[in-house]
């Protein structure tokens, strides 16, 4: 063994060990948040009733079977569930040198004995692992108790076995004509195997995520590119080889498709914007550089990474590497491209789409970050040349490192840039807890059930019970409350504008209580509310009678309203309305509340869109009531008296205001609800 081998191999182990290090540091001091409780729960059931229940989401079982096993060995610890991901990502900082190193090699048709294959380029591995050992977006789920560490992992290793496949000679090619049968269907074997594992790993990725299965699409590309040099007499040979393979891919995906058929796709309740190709990439894009975090991205954030991704062409470039590269950048921007277009076809209005899922591009990414160490010198003689050289090759890793550096260190020193803090939530609300309470979380939060004591579980209930789904009726929030008839209700409510658009829950407890403190733990909200009337019923309702209508011939319907009557200075003002549309609509109105004094001058209001962004006006079915509750805080040295209480409709951009009917007869531009009686705090 010689002793630059002997240099290089120390140098990759103390990256990996680096990257190791790196990947369970302060592993878990942070708290499970919604999606790694959701992974707790599932990896603790038996693998048949796991699957079963995979089958209705929108990731396949694979992580969760891992994680199954491996918590009956380790624990349930949050380290324990974590260290999966960091494991994996682990294998991934080696697999980014290892794949970097077999690009290098190049494509041969026959290996010649007097070539060293690896030594051209040795510094652009150690460079491309130690680039990904770093990246905030690979650290960030590398500590995170969900399946997208695992993905890049098997995702990784297939393109790397795929590039394998494509270098390596035919087996026509390595063997004598008169050879044997048996030795000719070994030579086929050994020439196959690596398409079987390339294949065999993404099939495994796609069960750990279904957005794996943007990479074939990536790889049928790479195959068409490298098949001319890897087989220049029959090219098509290869891309019919591989077609074979993807076939058989998508063959064992299609027994678990019949049982998950509707899994995926299900209807979440809520609209998003249109996704657009350009707004994704960009999306992919900028979480990519800040790491996924909150962290404020410097400025030209944009032209460091361009440059190092410059750089790399330019040594892979410089190398005349020209197929090495456009197969790098296939598996970059084919998944990118694939994803985003299939989403903008297929569920244009649905959140179908988050950076993560697609988080098997950074390593690659990064591959091509480390390739400027491959920059060759054209005059090795000269001084000048090889230092700039140098200076080139070390330019990629020093801008990587001044945009990813600083985000790496405040993901691990600035808490507003950690996880939601679920167990000082539930540690808050269980020691404030007294005889007679009932806290109602935003849907199934396991990551509440995981913290949560279980000698209080009676106290704790879901709305809407389940996973998935959406809050559509107040029907359920009456039941629960009823049977339960409790003195105070604490919610404990994270996205609760999208399982609860309405807000039911909190609008059914205005009429019957009243808001005594609210505490937050970052995301997590934590109202609590004092019941004063029994049975808890739904708001009192007064008719309306009203429309809406705008030039263009839109209707809006206000049918019913409540608001209090009373309420005092630095305290809050609660109306609710209830809107319907008798046809769709073309534009997302917003609606307006004042509260004004006996100069018509609002002295508060609320302004806003009905409901929330994720339920626009636009997306309303005609004929559907939905409620769209407001709470407004009463100034606190606002005077004592009786103030009006308005309500309009108007364009968002144009400001013009709606005019209301009553019939056919128009009553202005505003209506009034009714007063409310301010007094003194």
């Amino acid at each position: 063994m010689n002793h630059s081998f002997r240099i290089g191999a120390l140098a990759c182990l103390s990256i990996v060990l680096g990257a190791f290090v790196i990947r369970i540091w302060a592993l878990g001091e942070q708290s499970l948040w919604f999606d790694e409780g959701w992974s707790w729960h599932l990896a603790r059931m038996p693998l048949a009733d796991m699957a079963l229940t995979t089958a209705r989401d929108r990731s396949p079982p694979l992580y969760y079977a891992v994680l199954h096993a491996w918590i009956q060995l380790a624990g349930r610890s949050e380290f324990a569930m974590r260290f999966v991901s960091a494991a994996a990502d682990t294998a991934t900082v080696a697999l980014v040198m290892v794949f970097t190193r077999a690009l290098l090699r190049g494509l041969s048709v026959v290996p010649s004995a007097n070539r060293a294959p690896g030594v051209l380029g040795a510094p652009a591995p150690l460079m491309a692992g130690a680039i990904y050992a770093v990246c905030p977006f690979a650290v960030w789920y590398a500590q995170e108790a969900r399946m997208y560490a695992l993905v890049a992992a098997l995702c990784t290793a297939s393109s790397y076995w795929l590039w394998r496949w494509l270098r390596c000679a035919t087996p026509q090619a390595l063997v004598p004509r008169h050879c044997s049968y048996f030795v000719v269907a070994v030579r086929h074997a050994a020439h196959h195997g690596s398409l079987i594992a390339s294949a065999s790993l993404l099939a495994m990725a796609i069960y750990s995520h279904y957005y794996g299965i943007f990479l074939l699409p990536a790889h049928l590309l790479a195959v068409s590119i490298g098949a001319w040099r890897s087989d220049p007499g029959r090219p098509f040979a290869r891309v019919f080889q591989f077609l074979v393979a993807a076939a058989c891919l998508v063959v064992s995906l299609v027994p678990w498709l019949l049982i998950a058929s509707t899994g995926f796709a299900y209807d979440d309740g809520f609209f998003f914007p249109l996704n657009t190709v350009g707004g994704r990439l960009l999306e992919w894009v900028r979480s990519f550089a800040s790491g996924g975090l909150g962290w404020p991205l410097p400025e030209g954030w944009t032209w460091l990474l361009f440059a190092a991704g410059a750089l790399g062409i330019a040594g892979l470039a410089s190398c005349r590497r020209w197929r090495e590269l456009a197969v790098l950048l296939a598996l970059i921007v084919g998944p990118l491209l694939a994803a985003t277009i299939a989403v903008r076809i297929v569920y244009p209005y649905r959140s179908v789409f988050h950076p993560r899922y697609l988080i098997y591009v950074a390593p690659v990414a990064c591959v091509l970050f480390g390739m400027a160490g491959a920059l060759t010198v054209r005059h090795p003689l000269s001084a000048v040349h090889r230092w700039s050289s140098l200076a080139l090759r070390l330019a990629s890793p020093v801008l990587i490192g001044a945009l990813w550096l600083p985000a790496l260190h405040g993901y691990f020193t600035d808490p507003a840039l950690q996880r939601d803090d679920t167990r000082g939530a539930v540690q808050h609300v269980v020691e404030a807890l007294e005889p007679g309470d009932l806290v109602v979380m935003s849907r199934d939060n396991f990551a509440v059930t995981y913290y949560w004591p279980p000698g209080r579980a009676d106290a704790l209930i879901a709305l809407p019970a389940g996973l998935h789904g959406v809050l559509r009726s107040d029907a359920a929030v009456l039941d629960a409350l009823n049977r339960s008839s409790p003195q105070r209700v604490r919610l404990m409510l994270w996205q609760d504008d999208v399982v609860d658009p309405q807000r039911l829950v909190e609008s059914t407890l205005w009429p019957n209580g009243y808001e005594i403190g609210e505490f937050n733990f970052a995301q997590i909200r934590l109202p609590l509310y004092r019941i004063e009337r029994y049975p808890i019923t739904r708001p009192e309702f007064q008719d309306a009678d009203v429309v809406f209508g705008s030039p263009a011939g839109e209707h809006l319907a206000l049918e019913r309203y409540w608001q209090r009557t009373h309420a005092r200075a630095g305290d809050w003002f609660y109306v609710i309305l209830e809107w319907a549309v008798r046809q769709p609509m073309r534009t997302d109105y917003k609606v307006f509340i004042h509260v004004t004094g006996a100069d018509h001058q609002p002295v508060f209001q609320s302004d806003r869109l009905p409901l929330n962004t994720l339920l626009p006006m636009t997306r309303w079915r005609p004929g559907e009531t939905l409620r769209d509750a407001h709470a407004m805080v009463v100034p606190a040295d606002l005077s004592p008296g009786v103030y009006r209480v308005l309500v309009g409709v108007y364009h968002p951009q144009s400001g013009q205001r709606l005019l209301a009917y009553r019939g056919d007869r128009a009553i202005g531009e505003a209506i009034a609800l009714g007063e409310v009686e301010i007094t003194a705090p």
